[in-house]
């Protein structure tokens, strides 16, 4: 009698510590947003290319220019807003590419050189409420993975 009254406690208590706290909703663009205590995941919604047009913060925070290919270059410490259509892509002669695929907005980045914005740094770089997207673009493995 003892061990099932034991077991019994140890399965409540086990339930009771291991569920945690969940926020889930969608942003703007139809993505689901599921934030736990210490993770947050992004389910995606499909996104389908119809050429419509985003604006694009980024900026440089390297010690070097960095070129966007065919486009311009983005001189240390300096920022730029972009349009951007879903159909074009934007490609950084340091590597990362930029590009709208079935989930939406994606990001190639092998070495780890952007930085994907929101809250309150969108806030620290005075980003202007009508931009979609914003990236800042930092040395080599100090951006997401």
């Amino acid at each position: 009698m003892k061990l099932k009254t034991i077991i019994l406690t140890m399965g409540i208590l086990s339930f009771l510590f291991g569920c945690k706290n969940e926020k889930k909703y969608k942003d703007k663009h139809g993505n689901e947003i599921i934030e736990k205590v210490d993770e947050t995941f992004i389910i995606p919604a499909e996104y389908k290319k119809t050429g419509a047009s985003y604006k694009i913060f980024l900026r440089n925070e390297t010690g070097k220019p960095v070129k966007i290919k065919d486009k311009f270059t983005l001189k240390s410490n300096e920022e730029k807003i972009i349009e951007f259509m879903d159909t074009d892509s934007i490609s950084f002669d340091i590597g990362p590419k930029i590009y709208f695929g079935e989930n939406g907005l994606e990001v190639d980045d092998k070495k780890g050189e952007l930085a994907g914005i929101g809250g309150e740094y969108w806030e620290k770089y005075k980003v202007p409420k009508d931009v979609e997207y914003g990236f800042v673009i930092v040395p080599e493995s100090k951006g997401d993975l």
